[in-house]
């Protein structure tokens, strides 16, 4: 069960409190973002809201989040010594839902799960993620991803992007799925050093690191997919892009 230290849902007409609803299953979106340090720092905030507001967009529902105003709706006072959080910010059609939970860190030995899956309208984040958390529900995301996968070729995880590394290559899947912005954040980083290519399970078995990337999850160095036999090789890709990530944490 998600311990939440607060959750809020507002008609955004008025902003008037209303009954709480996770939203999931909605037409509408959402976005997480990385909560840190004892006076609260939200990590890519300009860059969530700005990737939220255009799948708003897109889906047509008239209404836009800025920085000041979401802030306004998040409790000052929380007695939270120092936060290491995710605030889920989800919005369908008259509602927004806000709440904040603490953030789980994963585990040193990672493993994935491979599930043939493709998101709904994975151009945006939307809340049809009913098939992802039944999926979800089955395994403990401290230490395991899903990744999902269309005709053999790898597309994201439930939660993260991913990168892979074969020969000091940075690459990355092509396919129909979404770019989280902690992915976006390393596509910009490495502009002229990334490859981008469709990767099939050969290609994946023959990986030396496999990297997964996310607001809740961060960097992750995958230990394992037991499924195709495949175990890391190396840390080197993982360590760096850590560093680097951790570097935005403290700005």
């Amino acid at each position: 069960m998600v311990n939440f230290s607060f959750k809020k849902s507002y008609n955004f007409n008025s902003f008037n409190s209303v009954k709480y609803d996770h939203l999931w299953g909605s037409k509408g979106v959402f976005t997480t973002v990385r909560v840190v340090g004892r006076n609260p720092r939200y990590i890519f905030l300009k860059d969530h809201l700005s990737q939220l507001n255009k799948s708003l967009k897109k889906l047509n529902i008239k209404f836009s989040l800025n920085e000041k105003k979401l802030l306004e709706l998040i409790p000052y006072q929380l007695n939270i010594k120092k936060f290491n959080h995710l605030l889920r910010i989800a919005v369908k059609k008259n509602l927004i839902s806000i709440s904040l939970r603490p953030r789980l860190t994963p585990s040193n030995n990672f493993k994935c799960q491979l599930v043939s899956y493709q998101r709904t309208n994975a151009s945006v984040k939307n809340l049809h993620y009913k098939k992802i958390l039944s999926l979800q529900k089955d395994i403990n995301l401290q230490n395991k991803e899903i990744l999902f996968y269309n005709r053999k070729m790898i597309l994201e995880g439930s939660t993260t992007n991913l990168i892979m590394i074969k020969n000091n290559q940075m690459i990355v899947p092509t396919g129909n799925y979404y770019k989280g912005i902690t992915m976006n954040f390393f596509l910009k980083k490495f502009k002229n050093k990334l490859k981008f290519k469709s990767i099939t399970f050969a290609e994946l078995s023959l990986a030396d690191e496999i990297i997964l990337v996310g607001s809740g999850k961060g960097v992750v160095k995958v230990s394992s997919i037991p499924q195709i036999k495949w175990f890391s090789s190396s840390s080197k890709m993982f360590k760096r892009l850590s560093s680097i990530y951790e570097a935005q944490l403290k700005l």
